[in-house]
């Protein structure tokens, strides 16, 4: 990416700090002597399915915020996603789908069309967001007051999960960098859906390409 693109980037988006905190999370439960292996399986069993969700999303940029309908196809047991982005009157805007290692841009209006890295950076936050939702069996773990920290090394750093509340969820992932934190996603306000729970409120903060993506969703449907 050339200076000037990223320039344009950067005027878009603006820094992740400007970015008010969209959802509140109440205080989590103090865990005592908590067994990481069952708080583990407890999130897997939380995990649904296949699904489809309608969403508004919204994309902080330093004056204001830029709101799209999204519509999201997770086939987990594919490993697939599809995710189009929508006007508030329901025209296409873009489309991004994918799966565990690639990523492709299906469609974009102008000027969208000339900005294919954000668009494939968009498609990436999507799969982190909907897919890898497990530590590791393997993984480090550090108790917490009120959650357990999980953290696996991978090519880019370190993989981090944090998991704890009451049903067990999961609570944040991230991924460590040698110079901080590359990306980072948040869950809130789970609530029950068919096969599991389901978090209404995500939050996903890009650090390299200093957006962030808020989820919030209106509809989820078992597909």
């Amino acid at each position: 990416m050339n200076w000037r693109r990223m320039m344009a980037l950067l005027l878009l988006f603006g820094a992740l700090g400007c970015a008010p905190e969209p959802f509140a999370r109440g205080p989590l439960p103090v865990l005592r002597a908590p067994d990481a292996t069952v708080m583990r399986d407890q999130v897997a069993r939380t995990i649904p399915g296949n699904f489809i969700t309608d969403d508004t999303v919204i994309i902080h940029a330093p004056f204001h915020d830029i709101a799209v309908l999204g519509v999201v196809r997770i086939d987990r047991s594919a490993g697939t996603f599809e995710l189009v982005g929508l006007t508030q009157l329901g025209v296409q805007l873009f489309a991004v789908g994918g799966d565990q290692k690639t990523i492709v841009v299906r469609f974009a209006i102008p000027p969208l069309d000339q900005q294919h890295d954000l668009l494939v950076s968009i498609g990436q936050d999507v799969r982190r967001m909907y897919f890898d939702l497990l530590p590791s069996p393997t993984a480090k773990v550090e108790p917490r007051r009120t959650f357990v920290r999980f953290s696996e090394r991978n090519e880019a750093g370190t993989l981090i999960y944090e998991i704890g509340g009451e049903p067990t969820v999961l609570l944040e992932k991230r991924q460590a960098g040698m110079f901080g934190t590359l990306w980072r996603v948040r869950y809130f306000d789970y609530t029950p859906v068919p096969g599991g729970l389901y978090p209404r409120g995500i939050v996903m903060d890009n650090s390299r390409y200093f957006y962030r993506i808020v989820v919030k969703n209106r509809d989820w449907q078992k597909q």
